[in-house]
C-alpha cells in the first residue's frame, strides 16, 4: 500500500479529528448533553493539566524500553507507518495535531459519553467512554488495551474533581501526544542512521 504523503497526512488527520468533534456535538444536540459544558479556562486547571501528562510520559518511556513482543510490534508500528510521516513535520504541524486530537477526542469520550452516561450509571459511563477510546486507538490489540487504560487517568481526571474542567484531559492529552510524536520521529531518525539501506526521507 503507497504511502501518504505528508499533505494527505496532516488532511486525513485533521479530518478524523474534525470528525469525531462533529459527532460529539450532533450527538450532544440530540441528547442535550454539551461536548464543551464542563470546559473553561482556568490558568491553575491548565498547570494540573500539564503535571498530569508526567505519570503518562513514564508509561512511554516503560513501553519503549520493554522487550516484550506486544510492545515491540507497537514500536515497529509507529516507528515504521507513523514515523516517515512525523519526519516530514515541522514542530507546528506536530502541535496542530496533537492538539487536534486532544480537543476533539476528549470532547467526544469524556466531553459527550462521560458525562452522558454519567448522568444515570457513572461505573457504565467509565467503562463505556473508555472502550470506545480504546477501540479508536486499536491499531494493535495491546495498543487498544493501553489506550483504554489511558482513556481511564484521563477520565479520572475529571471524575475525581468536584468542578470538573475539560481542559485538564485536553491539555493532557494535547501535551502528552505532542512529545510523543517527538519520541517516534526520534526513533524514526535514529533508526535510519542505524540501518543504511533505510535512510531517512
Amino acid at each position: 500500500m503507497q504511502r501518504l504523503t505528508h499533505s494527505q497526512f496532516l488532511l486525513s488527520a485533521g479530518l478524523f479529528a474534525s470528525g469525531l468533534l462533529v459527532v460529539a456535538f450532533v450527538a450532544g444536540f440530540i441528547t442535550g448533553t454539551s461536548p464543551t459544558a464542563h470546559l473553561f479556562w482556568n490558568t491553575g486547571d491548565f498547570a494540573l493539566g500539564l503535571l498530569a501528562t508526567v505519570p503518562m510520559l513514564l508509561v512511554l518511556a516503560v513501553a519503549y524500553l520493554s522487550r516484550s513482543k506486544g510492545m515491540a510490534a507497537i514500536r515497529v508500528f509507529l516507528r515504521d507507518e507513523i514515523g516517515p510521516l512525523l519526519d516530514e513535520c515541522r514542530l507546528v504541524d506536530m502541535l496542530l495535531l496533537a492538539l487536534l486530537a486532544g480537543l476533539c477526542e476528549e470532547s467526544l469520550f469524556r466531553g459527550f459519553l462521560y458525562f452522558w452516561i454519567r448522568d444515570w450509571n457513572p461505573p457504565l459511563a467509565i467503562l463505556v467512554s473508555n472502550l470506545l477510546f480504546g477501540v479508536a486507538h486499536a491499531v494493535t490489540p495491546l495498543y487498544a488495551v493501553l489506550a483504554a487504560f489511558i482513556g481511564l487517568y484521563l477520565t479520572a481526571l475529571v471524575a475525581a474533581d468536584t468542578t470538573p474542567n475539560l481542559l485538564i484531559p485536553i491539555t493532557t492529552h494535547t501535551a502528552y501526544d505532542f512529545l510523543a510524536f517527538l519520541v517516534v520521529r526520534w526513533d524514526y531518525r535514529r533508526h535510519c542512521q542505524a540501518v543504511p539501506d533505510e535512510p531517512c526521507t
